[in-house]
């Protein structure tokens, strides 16, 4: 059975649950805190597993109390860990996430194993995998090891797809791998206005990504998300629900688009896979649900 290989960041989580995101020089009280499995790149593998596709994740973690934490916890979750590296003499990576009433958040991320993962590594660790089907990195590792990634995949004809989140400066070559290129409205903006464009609106944008990748799509939270390819454009909304917390649902969208599009190409059945899971995700709290 051929697998989803997630290149990515590791983290875990300290979510603290405020009624409002604090302002510059300003203290707010937290209602509560809670410690978790994070970063995209491990979020991402469990929404592949959670979508019933086989997800093997490359990365690292230190060997640290929160580094064995992680471990435990993404091999509960089905996540395949023998391409995870444990890297002596450095922190694992970390997250403090900001939640409001409102289910909003704002996140600071601590680079740690993530930051020491080398292109070499990823390479090694996509070679050591079995049965590649796919291959999947986010904005969170530095942009050599996503090119690394980007690099096996082209070598070995395997669809590549990239999230580029956070944002980070893409090269033309990248872009021209991407199958799909995953973005929200923001990160669409910033890459037309580094390819030296600004188009106005959605549909404008997708157009003009569409032009630089195999494959666009452009996720738009609650009301569902946009796709494009030589197959065509589309749309696909979104269920509206009670939104609890946002952490993790852009994770969850592209987890389950990427599970879909393991064994279907069809770029609007993989967003519709998407949005429904991105809007399941926003009803619990943290970037993955308790099991």
């Amino acid at each position: 059975m051929s697998a989803v290989v997630v290149v990515g960041s590791v983290n875990a989580d300290t979510s603290l649950h405020v009624a409002r995101i604090p302002g510059p020089g300003e203290t707010v009280l937290a209602h509560g805190s809670r410690t978790s499995p994070g970063g995209k790149g491990a979020n991402q593998a469990c929404a592949v597993a959670r979508a019933g596709a086989r997800s093997i994740l490359v990365g690292a973690v230190g060997t640290d109390a929160p580094g064995a934490m992680l471990v435990d916890e993404l091999g509960r979750r089905g996540v395949e860990l023998d391409q995870l590296l444990r890297l002596p003499d450095v922190e694992s990576g970390g997250a403090t996430v900001l939640v409001d009433d409102a289910g909003e958040n704002c996140i600071v991320v601590t680079g740690g194993a993530n930051a020491a993962l080398t292109p070499a590594q990823v390479t090694a660790g996509l070679a050591g995998a079995d049965d590649v089907g796919l291959v999947l990195t986010q904005g969170e590792l530095s942009v050599a090891c996503v090119e690394a990634a980007a690099a096996w995949a082209a070598a070995h004809d395997v669809r590549f797809v990239h999230n580029l989140a956070p944002y980070r400066p893409a090269t033309p070559e990248l872009l021209a791998l991407c199958d799909p290129l995953v973005v929200n409205e923001h990160e669409a903006a910033d890459l037309a206005t580094a390819l030296g464009a600004g188009p106005e609106g959605t549909d404008a944008l997708l157009a003009l990504l569409a032009q630089h990748c195999r494959s666009v799509v452009i996720t738009l939270g609650g009301d569902g998300a946009v796709h494009a390819s030589t197959a065509g454009s589309g749309a696909q909304a979104s269920a509206r629900v009670e939104v609890v917390d946002t952490t993790g649902a852009g994770d969850a969208f592209v987890g389950a688009a990427a599970a879909a599009l393991l064994t279907d190409d069809d770029l609007g059945r993989a967003c519709a896979a998407g949005v429904a899971a991105g809007a399941a995700a926003v009803q619990h709290r943290g970037a993955q649900p308790e099991l």
